[in-house]
């Protein structure tokens, strides 16, 4: 399988409305017969604690919905601000775009590059998160969207201070020297084949983040910037 090389950034950065150089959150939290899709400060990452923030419903452009042996699974899709998901989902995939964003002189415009006067740099936003809530062959195969990051193992069986190992792919295929984050912590870089060990260090919900930029094709935006976040339980599964 041929290596995917491009350039990274560490955790998400979820461009809604906000300067490229601050970076946001993108989970899932369980509630009643579902979850709900939320942006801004997690816990894990920000000392502040969690701080939600508005954004268009419209910006969920997928959502995969699966059993634990990988078959696909109805989800309802809400239409308001947090988007709420409801399905028996063993494994949860949304991918959103908040679209083009243009730096400026008066800040990062919702605009194309082409829309703007002056602009000082411009990029296409995609932002993806999956959740593990069930272990089986749904979460160890590949999705194959634009990101994900994939566990090689049952994360939902381990320990406080096991190590487990993930692969970071695009489109199905490994990307190559991804720095991978804990917590919002760098804590490793992905070999050859995509994969890279990471030591889980606390209870409850494990947050795992990566991001990459590539060059866009059009004159529309320089970059085109994919953020991609895993979540799950520790111990879920025993």
């Amino acid at each position: 399988m041929t290596s995917f090389r491009t350039r990274f950034l560490l955790g998400v950065g979820f461009a809604a409305g906000m300067s490229a150089a601050v970076a946001h959150d993108l989970w899932l939290e369980p509630e009643a017969a579902g979850y709900r899709l939320l942006y801004g400060h997690h816990p894990r990452v920000s000392h502040e604690g969690t701080r939600q923030i508005a954004y268009a419903p419209d910006i969920v452009k997928s959502v995969v919905c699966l059993d634990a042996a990988g078959g696909r699974l109805p989800a309802k899709i809400g239409d308001a601000s947090p988007v709420k998901i409801e399905g028996d989902c063993a494994v949860l995939y949304v991918l959103t775009s908040s679209g083009y964003w243009t730096k400026t002189t008066a800040g990062a415009k919702n605009l194309k590059k082409t829309e703007t006067a002056a602009p000082l740099g411009s990029w296409q936003s995609f932002e993806s998160v999956k959740h593990i809530a069930r272990w089986g062959s749904g979460a160890a195969s590949p999705l194959a969207p634009p990101l994900e990051i994939v566990p090689a193992e049952d994360p939902l069986a381990l320990k406080d201070g096991d190590k487990l190992t993930l692969r970071v792919l695009a489109s199905g295929q490994p990307v190559a020297d991804a720095t991978v984050s804990y917590d919002g912590k760098p804590r490793g870089q992905t070999g050859t084949d995509g994969a890279v060990n990471i030591r889980v260090r606390h209870a409850g919900l494990q947050l795992i983040q990566a991001s990459t930029r590539m060059p866009h094709a059009g004159p529309e935006a320089d970059e085109v910037v994919h953020t991609t976040a895993l979540t799950f339980a520790l111990g879920a599964g025993q």
